[in-house]
């Protein structure tokens, strides 16, 4: 069978862009935090995979002043 043909067994269905359903309530519950970023870590990575993004999070703009 081509792809086009497979049948998958679980099709999840989103409402709207703000639709949660489909994830676990556990994680949904857990409160969002940074995690800790080494400066000298990230300046040593190739960052050109982000070419073209234009949001930076201001916390980490601030980790990164430091």
């Amino acid at each position: 069978k081509s792809l086009s043909q497979t049948i998958f067994p679980l099709c999840l269905t989103q409402k709207s862009a703000s639709d949660y359903n489909n994830f676990d309530r556990e994680f949904l519950s857990e409160k969002p935090k940074l995690s800790y970023s080494d400066k000298n870590l990230i300046e040593s990575m190739d960052q050109s995979a982000f070419d073209g993004f234009s949001f930076i999070n201001p916390k980490f703009e601030q980790i990164l002043d430091k």
